[in-house]
């Protein structure tokens, strides 16, 4: 995971909304519940891990987000109600 998706899910994590992560390495999958600076902290099975941002992949809502696409169109991918 390069810095921007690391930076845009974790944006997304502070505006509340939940976030799921696959590990790489081992397969497991599980869901976010804090930011470390380079790792996540991830909720499997009633247990924490943390994970360095470089072997993660995000599963948020079963596809991954192309974060460099919404910082180049935000306006288009604005999801708040004004």
């Amino acid at each position: 995971m390069n810095r921007t998706e690391f930076q845009g899910m974790r944006q997304l994590f502070e505006d509340g909304n939940m976030i799921w992560v696959e590990n790489q390495l081992n397969h497991l999958k599980g869901r976010v519940i804090g930011f470390e600076p380079d790792k996540i902290e991830v909720e499997i099975d009633k247990h924490c891990e943390r994970w360095d941002v470089n072997v993660c992949s995000e599963m948020t809502h079963g596809y991954k987000i192309k974060y460099d696409e919404v910082l180049k169109h935000p306006h288009e991918f604005d999801t708040h109600l004004d």
